[in-house]
């Protein structure tokens, strides 16, 4: 039987609440969490508290920086052959510039980074980037936060254990590689398809887990059970997958699920622009990952080690 995501309502524990939520909703958060990581890897949250009409106006505000010329975008350019943390983590990645599938020659799509509200931003051409970026990070930070302590009560940790881990989440690259991602795919309706040449190759997230929200356009695809499931918007909802550092904690109990972003054959879909924010949730840089049960299935290693060598097997120049 296909595999489908599971929805679970976070209800009382979403942002709009206080955190001190009922502790009969945190038990069966946490349970749903736990069958659906340890299942499929992926799940939708609903009433997790940041509003559809919210994230609309930022896709627009962010529509905005990627129509503008190259020129603009290109003052703002990541670089990760750069030593300093600041340069390789933050600002904007050309279509291109990032290959996440081996056997891929191209990869569609364009992204801007930000892992601390101190970085470089396009100020001088987009202000309100700044500014809808500031709105949303806490609110991404505050349900995270939620989310890590609902995963510590399904693992049987102390509530805090995994929070203590993360305490430096977008204070910068050089304390905890947390990062907001703004994401657009372009229109393919002028461009012809060859082999070799995706939205987005497949991959699975490098961290603890990922927050994403999706425009209506769809084309995201998830591997499991042994075919590719779609992961198609629900409105209002934000899709929450496992990272390859959580699998390491729960020594596999946990999957860290490939996915992919498909160039759609449909030509309506090709014609149309897709966006997406991923928020790439990571442990602070010097925290050592390792089985918590105390099996051999990974060894142990840095979360910026593990960042580096994934970063060194993704980006091209």
């Amino acid at each position: 039987m296909k595999q489908t995501i599971p929805i679970i309502d976070l209800a009382d524990i979403g942002l709009e609440n206080p955190s001190d939520a009922k502790e009969e909703t945190v038990t069966r958060v946490s349970k749903e969490l736990d069958d659906a990581f340890a299942n499929i890897g992926f799940v939708y949250l609903k009433n997790h508290g940041i509003d559809q009409h919210t994230m609309e106006q930022y896709f627009e505000i962010a529509r905005r920086f990627f129509h503008a010329p190259k020129s603009v975008k290109c003052e703002h350019m990541i670089c990760h052959k750069y030593l300093d943390m600041n340069q390789r983590t933050n600002g904007y990645l050309g279509s291109g510039q990032e290959i996440l599938e081996s056997k891929n020659l191209h990869e569609v799509r364009e992204a801007y980074d930000i892992t601390s509200l101190d970085s470089v931003f396009p100020d001088k051409h987009l202000p309100e980037f700044r500014q809808a970026i500031s709105e949303l990070v806490p609110k991404l930070c505050k349900l995270s936060h939620r989310l890590l302590r609902c995963l510590a009560k399904a693992l049987g940790l102390d509530d805090e254990y995994f929070i203590r881990c993360h305490t430096m989440m977008c204070q910068g690259s050089d304390k905890n590689a947390t990062t907001f991602r703004t994401l657009y795919y372009p229109s393919l309706a002028d461009s012809a398809i060859k082999a070799g040449v995706e939205r987005c190759g497949r991959h699975s997230d490098y961290g603890t887990f990922t927050l994403l929200f999706q425009d209506d356009i769809g084309g995201l695809e998830i591997f499991s059970g042994g075919e590719w499931v779609a992961a198609t918007p629900i409105p209002g909802t934000v899709l929450v997958n496992v990272g390859d550092l959580l699998q390491f904690w729960t020594a596999d109990r946990y999957l860290a699920t490939i996915h992919r972003v498909r160039v759609p054959e449909e030509e309506i879909r090709r014609r149309s622009a897709r966006q997406s924010l991923a928020f790439f949730v990571h442990p602070d840089n010097d925290v050592m990952v390792s089985p918590l049960n105390g099996s051999k299935n990974h060894s142990p290693i840095s979360a910026l080690a593990h960042l580096n060598l994934r970063y060194s097997q993704t980006y091209k120049y």
